[in-house]
């Protein structure tokens, strides 16, 4: 076995010409670690991008929300079953507002809660002001896109009008003014250019009724099996992150499989060169082929030793390439020397390694190129003994 692979290497790696170094072989190997290196890269950038964005989505949306889909459905009835199975839940509504500065208004989505410190807790990170403005009143919180495009800070009073709530015996949409306390920025472009929060307390000065079309915002994550034995079937409908987002959630999955798929469009360019390669080997290495043969080489010799010349090819390009991608990666995980786009990523160029990623790059590049041996091996192995021999270049 060791002769046989020595064998395909010397065939693959040196010329016969004054046993000059084969740098075609060499220059495909280098083709197939790029390939694997940028495959590699790519992807951990894709999942970096990905796991910001569910983390994002998460702090957003929080556990998961009941929503009301029947007239007869109890919040407070509901939030008693729940405590009593040990399931924490508080109130929680989303309204149409305008928010009005001295200058301009704009359409927003308001979402109300109960807890706002627990709110700024979950929040973490994606508070860009470190001290929230302290002062007493109704406050909000305000997405970062929102706030630069209305040019406001922690501190600013702004008002925000209900034009929902607009009746005959009424015909003046309830305002109420309130401050800015802290201002959020979660990296999606439709949670920091559309939303803010505010608690209970401030829009039941604003929106009439408020508790009749609320909903319930779970503390813990529940499954809807849990649920639908707890509650009345029929009376509420769970959604969480992952169903709320569902379509983007895919979207990202896409991207990721069409980046892969084209991604390997490197290592196929590098499959086609380490083809070239060992035909060339076999033109070279034509009579000596034939003497192999002729001194009882069989068919099936001559094939394994051209596809391990492929095999020699494949590793020393996944060898250097998942290294380098490898390597980087991690560098980068660590250190975050890359810089994010536009300052969002404060720590840097968002990149995160799945081990289950790297054997995918592994596999599928030493497929390629183990293919890429198949034609030369089946050339190489039809060579007929007696006119290989008395072969003259």
């Amino acid at each position: 076995m060791s002769r046989q692979w020595r064998l395909a290497g010397q065939f693959l790696l040196w010329r016969q010409e004054n046993r000059r170094v084969n740098w075609s072989a060499l220059l495909s190997a280098v083709g197939v670690a790029i390939g694997a290196a940028v495959l590699i890269l790519s992807l951990s950038v894709l999942n970096g991008f990905q796991t910001e964005v569910e983390v994002s989505l998460k702090r957003f949306e929080g556990a998961g929300i009941l929503h009301p889909v029947d007239p007869q459905a109890d919040p407070a009835a509901a939030r008693e079953t729940l405590a009593d199975a040990g399931i924490s839940s508080s109130p929680w509504a989303e309204r149409k507002l305008v928010l009005q500065t001295d200058a301009e208004y704009r359409l927003v989505s308001a979402r109300i809660v109960t807890d706002r410190d627990s709110l700024m807790g979950r929040l973490g990170e994606s508070l860009l002001t470190l001290r929230p403005y302290p002062g007493r009143g109704r406050r909000v919180l305000i997405g970062s896109l929102l706030a630069n495009k209305l040019a406001l800070f922690p501190g600013d009073v702004v008002r925000l009008i209900s034009p929902l709530d607009v009746s005959l015996g009424n015909p003046r949409p309830p305002q109420l003014e309130v401050t800015v306390r802290s201002i959020f920025e979660l990296g999606v472009l439709d949670f920091d250019d559309a939303y803010i929060f505010i608690d209970f307390e401030t829009a039941r000065g604003l929106i009439p009724g408020l508790e009749t079309m609320s909903g319930l915002a779970l503390q813990e994550e529940v499954g809807a099996g849990e649920l639908a034995a707890l509650l009345p079937q029929g009376h509420w409908e769970l959604t969480t992150w992952r169903s709320e987002h569902a379509e983007l959630i895919s979207a990202m999955e896409l991207e990721k499989i069409g980046s892969m798929v084209v991604l390997f469009l490197i290592v196929l360019v590098a499959a086609f060169s380490a083809t070239s390669t060992m035909v060339m080997a076999v033109m070279e290495k034509y009579r000596q082929i034939g003497i192999l043969r002729s001194l009882g080489a069989s068919r099936k010799f001559v094939v394994g030793l051209f596809l391990r010349q492929g095999l020699i090819i494949g590793a020393l390009g996944i060898g250097l390439g998942a290294g380098a991608g490898t390597g980087l990666t991690l560098l980068q995980m660590a250190t975050g020397i890359v810089p994010g786009p536009g300052g969002v990523y404060l720590d840097g160029l968002p990149m995160l390694l799945l081990w289950r990623d790297v054997a995918l790059v592994v596999l599928g590049t030493l497929a390629i190129t183990m293919l890429s041996a198949w034609y030369p091996a089946r050339y190489a192995a039809a060579i007929e003994p007696g006119v290989a021999v008395n072969y003259q270049k």
